[in-house]
């Protein structure tokens, strides 16, 4: 049997012959395993890409439906579970195991992102039941462009999953219908407003490599009442999940992943992949002022010519000297004690959540129907992560007083002996700085507190031959972060300066240190709020055409959105630190490891007027026009406008397509935000470029890989982002029941908000220099963005024989926000899907492709000069310049992705095969010298499921075995925290899941 959708196609054209482009286009979604009904009914189906009440055309591109029962049968538990199984959704940036390094400026807890066509987080919008849900109360930044911008997404676990009709996912950019940021395309959760019955659903989980099992409790109550003019639908959901531990599996347990390379492989050994650390209990120690060369220190070799120690635990073969019980000393050279960041830190965290969807809808004796929405979601989670240790531009210093320190006051019991220290050590002490050193006594520890309600009333009805419809609605979400066991750093000075022994002790290799009297909680809460009202009159025979009658809807939207983002006294300047330079806020903040963040807040509110109108100018050709005009109240308006067609040459062919522009206003925190530094992991590419090309390529004496600080600040100068969108596409059906369909789509996005970046500064810096040689340094200024300390002299001849000037160690890069490059993506789309009724069951085959031809970001001012200087080999091919030029196959944005169901049901019995590829991609940190790059393989998936149906006590109950990832595939090796690439792959192995479902 032919999908229903396309059987009612097949009638309206035979009557009429009049093509219908959307509801054709529906045939991209037999995925959905949409059940048979009649004709006139489906007819009636609403379907996301219009607003034309009753109109049989809705929009003429590519669109996904999956239904609620198809979705059911995915056996996932999550929204972001759901769109990592869509083919036109690419990475999830707000992912648990990726956001390692974001601490509390990352978006923490039970949250995932929409990001449709690997556009980047905030170009999709997100829908629930055709209307704006509310941001996730809190965001993070993506990388766009050279460095990291503020970006913010609706929340995906808000999304209720049972209990829905379906979720519709529109593939292509939608401003001129929805307004700002559908640039990717539009995703929209229906939910069921006709349901009667009660269900309940009850899952568990079991995972083969994890000790994780995961719980699901699911009911669905609905009923009719009034003599059936109200209906009443209720659904519920929690679901419990254990944490997933780096321990849990041996793949994760050492970040330093150099063991899993193998030995043929031109990365084999390779440094960068080496993830531990050089801070750890066990640290390296300056000691201050800088000793001369006869000092006895130096002399009696307890230090190295730079006045740095060691430290290792006794009985390590290189201790030289006894400090403490625990702990001896070498000079340095010796080689550091590295901690291994995965003894202790959470993949995922330990989570419960509560999903509640209820309707009420009523129709009143004049045909007016009132309509009503509640939402309300929970999550709490606890999460483990690895121990901070000081940013190397704000050190911390062992008083000279100090009770444990080994160069304390005379008749300190921790003093080393006269005879090794010598007679230069003076009585009152020599102060020392903390240099590799890890607070690594306990893990931080956060709890992470999110809550989203939303509450929707509207009418509708119609007034003589025009349908209206108005509804206002409120939403709220916050997220109350809590981060345990950090380190204060006010707390810190005051505790290595004390001169008891209730003194910080970093001699001690984390036995009774004290650490306990500098550790504080640091709190993170925020909040974003969402009132929409809107009203529109549509009219599906405003005017009779001789094709035809054409369908008009006018509307006006108006809605108001803030956020608010409030800090940790210690991170937002209340409580100021500063460090031994001078720095203090907002260049340093009272929290080890955190860069200091003011609060922040902002508000806006838009106003739109929209017309739409859908034109049969043939007996097969259909034409959509739509105009949208949008007023901000914080960055001016504008208007987009879009034009599709469906045309029917033949019975069982159908071409379509759309022009389209279409907007994404600058989020609130990139125009709010105050003076924001970040600190970072970074390369410096001058100190890169020297080390190699001077005769340090080990960087035994040079560092060029350090924590770097970005200072940048919001902009009411920004522009919204504009794009252009094209989809040319086909619908062919060579058989009854069999449909095959193909896409072809472009988007190309002007002004794209970003920031050019701190590797981009300094490989600008590089370039200066390079052009400049080695002459007149003194004279000579470079990158006034990048702000360097003074040069080491002990530096300087390794720069001089790379022939550049030399350069200090970077203290921050000036960068700031604003409309920058052109992002142009390009692709196409497959689908083939077959229907077949057979005397052994019912077949269903369904296919998605998602292809990727074209992912470039045009660079433009200075990052166009680094592009061209690169490939006139002035600057290494090794050295990327971020963000620009050709992105297709880069960090996970692969050039393909596929799924696949295969599905049978006869009787009581079904069952249903599905496989999931993310194709293959690049990790441009590990291109080597000579240009080439380091390839993630793809990686396949398959699911299966078994289902039986039966009666007990005259309930229908469904019984469902599901094993999902059948043939244990693990994710290919990457460089990254656990060894994967945690925003395209999932690494946890095959896992087990029992389903059962009650129908009374």
């Amino acid at each position: 049997m032919i999908n229903s959708i396309l059987q009612a196609i097949r009638q309206r054209y035979s009557k009429q012959q009049i093509v219908m482009p959307m509801a054709v286009l529906l045939a991209a979604g037999l995925s959905s395993g949409l059940q048979a009904q009649e004709a006139a009914d489906v007819e009636k189906i609403s379907v996301v890409g219009s607003q034309i009440k009753g109109a049989e055309i809705s929009e003429a591109l590519a669109m996904s439906v999956l239904e609620g029962e198809v979705i059911e049968g995915l056996g996932i538990d999550s929204g972001d579970e759901l769109l990592n199984l869509i083919p036109e959704n690419g990475q999830n940036f707000f992912n648990e195991a990726g956001n390692i390094s974001g601490g509390v400026n990352a978006a923490r807890g039970d949250i995932g992102a929409f990001n449709l066509r690997n556009l980047g987080t905030g170009n999709t919008l997100a829908l629930l039941n055709g209307r704006r849900m509310v941001n996730a109360a809190s965001y993070q930044t993506e990388e766009v462009g050279g460095s990291f911008v503020p970006v913010n997404t609706v929340n995906t676990q808000t999304l209720p999953l049972y209990g829905v009709r379906r979720v519709e996912v529109l593939r292509d950019g939608a401003s001129a219908i929805y307004g700002a940021d559908a640039v990717a395309g539009v995703i929209n959760t229906v939910t069921r407003n006709d349901y009667e019955g009660f269900n309940i659903r009850v899952k568990w989980k079991e995972f083969e490599h994890l000790p994780r099992d995961d719980q699901t409790l699911s009911l669905q109550w609905g009923d009719y009442f009034n003599d059936g003019r109200t209906n009443i639908g209720l659904v519920a959901n929690y679901y419990q999940r254990d944490r997933v531990n780096s321990q849990d599996d041996p793949r994760w347990s050492n970040s330093d992943l150099r063991d899993r390379i193998p030995e043929d492989s031109l990365w084999f050994d390779d440094i960068r992949f080496r993830n531990d650390s050089a801070n750890s209990l066990f640290g390296q120690f300056d000691v201050v002022p800088r000793l001369g060369s006869d000092h006895s220190l130096r002399e009696n070799g307890v230090v190295d010519n730079a006045g740095e120690f060691e430290t290792y635990p006794i009985g390590d073969p290189r201790c030289q000297y006894a400090i403490s019980d625990q702990l001896c000393g070498a000079e340095d050279g010796q080689g550091v004690i590295r901690y291994n960041l995965n003894e202790n830190r959470d993949l995922v965290s330990e989570l419960e959540r509560m999903n509640v969807f209820m309707n009420i809808n009523h129709v009143f004796d004049n045909g007016t129907e009132a309509f009503t929405e509640l939402m309300a979601y929970q999550s709490r989670t606890n999460l483990r992560r690895h121990p901070t240790a000081s940013f190397s531009t704000s050190e911390l210093v062992v008083g000279a007083g100090n009770y444990y320190n080994p160069f304390g006051p005379c008749g300190s019991p921790n003093r080393l002996p006269d005879e090794l220290i010598g007679a230069d050590v003076p009585c009152e002490g020599l102060p020392v700085v903390l240099d590799n050193y890890r607070f690594a006594e306990v893990p931080r520890v956060v709890d992470n507190d999110g809550d989203t309600y939303r509450i929707l009333q509207g009418l509708r009805g119609q007034w003589g031959n025009w349908d209206w419809e108005s509804a206002v609605s409120w939403s709220r979400a916050t997220k109350d972060d809590v981060t345990h066991n950090r380190v204060s750093n006010t707390l810190m000075r005051e505790a290595l300066n004390d001169t008891t022994s209730a003194a910080y002790n970093p001699f001690s290799g984390g036995e009774n240190s004290n650490i306990e009297r500098a550790q504080v909680s640091v709190t993170r809460l925020s909040e974003t709020e969402l009132t929409t009202f809107d009203v529109k009159f549509s009219n599906a025979d405003i005017y009779q055409l001789p094709a035809g009658p054409v369908g008009f809807v006018a509307g006006l939207e108006y809605r108001e959105e803030s956020f608010k983002d409030d800090r940790d006294p210690r991170l937002d300047g209340t409580i100021q630190f500063t460090d031994e330079e001078g720095d203090t806020y907002p260049f340093v903040s009272d929290v080890v490891n955190s860069s200091p963040t003011p609060d922040s807040s902002g508000e806006r509110d838009v106003a739109s007027l929209f017309a739409e109108l859908q034109v049969p100018v043939l007996s097969n050709l259909d034409l959509q026009l739509a105009l949208r005009y949008e007023d901000f109240s914080d960055v001016g308006d504008t208007t987009v406008g879009k034009l599709a067609f469906g045309w029917r040459p033949l019975d069982n062919l159908l071409f379509r397509g759309s022009w389209s522009e279409a907007f994404r206003a600058p989020n609130l925190v990139t125009i709010n935000e105050e003076i924001i530094a970040r600190q970072a992991t970074r390369t410096d590419y001058v100190c890169q470029y020297a080390a190699e090309n001077g005769g340090d390529p080990d960087q035994e004496i040079l560092s060029c890989r350090n924590s770097i600080q970005r200072i940048a600040q919001g902009s009411d100068q920004l522009q919204p982002e504009k794009s252009d969108n094209i989809s040319v596409g086909f619908v062919f059906e060579p058989l009854d029941g069999l449909a095959l369909t193909f896409d072809y789509w472009s988007i190309e996005k002007k002004n794209t908000i970003g920031l050019l970046g701190e590797e981009n500064h300094t490989l600008l810096d590089l370039l200066s220099r390079l052009e400049q040689g080695d002459t007149n340094c003194s004279g000579s200024s470079f990158n006034q963005a990048v702000s360097r300390g003074e040069i080491d002299p002990a530096v300087v001849p390794i720069y001089q024989a790379a022939g550049i000037c030399p350069a200090g160690d970077i203290q921050f890069v000036d960068d700031s926000y604003a409309n920058l490059d052109t992002r142009t993506v390009k692709g196409y789309d497959i689908g083939v899907y077959y229907d077949l009724d057979t005397d052994v069951g019912r077949f269903r085959f369904d296919f998605n492709g998602s292809y990727l031809d074209k992912f470039e970001q045009v660079a433009g001012g200075d990052a166009a000069r680094l592009v061209d200087a690169q490939s006139q080999g002035v600057i290494p091919e090794s050295f990327p310049v971020t963000g620009f030029a050709d992105l297709i196959g880069q960090d996970g944005n692969q050039k393909q992705k596929h799924s696949m169901r295969l599905s049978w049901r006869h009787g009581d019995f079904g069952a249903t095969l599905a496989g999931y590829k993310i194709g293959s991609f690049y990790q441009s940190g590990l291109t080597l010298d000579d240009g080439t790059r380091y390839v993630i393989p793809s990686m396949t998936t398959y699911d299966t499921t078994f289902d039986y149906y039966t009666e007990v006590v005259d309930t229908s109950v469904r019984f469902r075995l599901g094993v999902k990832n059948i043939t244990d595939e693990r994710a290919p090796l990457a460089d990254s925290s656990f060894g994967y690439f945690e925003d395209a792959h999932q690494d946890y192995g095959r896992y087990f899941y029992l389903d059962m479902k009650a129908t009374l």
